[in-house]
């Protein structure tokens, strides 16, 4: 099972932070403490990263 941080990371692909910052409302520096796993993103930031990615990330088992 992949984390939320290696998720992210992964699907982001070669879209800049800044740019997912601007789609998002959430600062460069918070997306990069998610992607580096040094904070935990809430359900409602990983729910507009998803859709910011248009991506979908499935919690549990």
């Amino acid at each position: 099972m992949m984390n939320f941080y290696q998720f992210m990371k992964k699907a982001r692909g070669n879209m800049s932070l800044w740019e997912l910052s601007k789609r998002t409302g959430i600062t460069v520096q918070q997306l990069s403490n998610y992607e580096k796993g040094k904070s935990a993103a809430t359900i409602e930031k990983a729910a507009a990263i998803c859709r910011a990615l248009n991506v979908t990330f499935t919690i549990g088992s």
